[in-house]
């Protein structure tokens, strides 16, 4: 993705500039609602059955391995909305 040097938030957007940013807001939205459910889902299901205490997930630390592959998902998503909102006729 190139952004231009005199890019800024006082710039004025394209109509298409618009137009990625919407779906790049859309497309995190839909990301995020279904990861709250899922994470919703899963907690219910390990604590009803004793599994799980709530204070266990935010004291969680990740192994390297564990680090190493989140790290790699959180980059694939931030690629896959930069492409989103690179110009439509690259």
């Amino acid at each position: 993705m190139t952004i231009s040097k005199t890019s800024g938030p006082d710039q004025p957007l394209r109509a298409a500039d618009v137009s990625q940013l919407v779906a790049v807001a859309m497309r995190l939205a839909m990301e995020v609602g279904t990861l709250r459910e899922r994470l919703a889902t899963h907690e219910a299901l390990l604590a009803k059955h004793g599994l799980l205490d709530p204070n266990a997930v935010d004291a969680y630390l990740p192994t390297p391995a564990e680090a190493a592959a989140r790290a790699a998902a959180y980059r694939a998503l931030i690629e896959a909305l930069a492409r989103d909102i690179e110009p439509a006729a690259r």
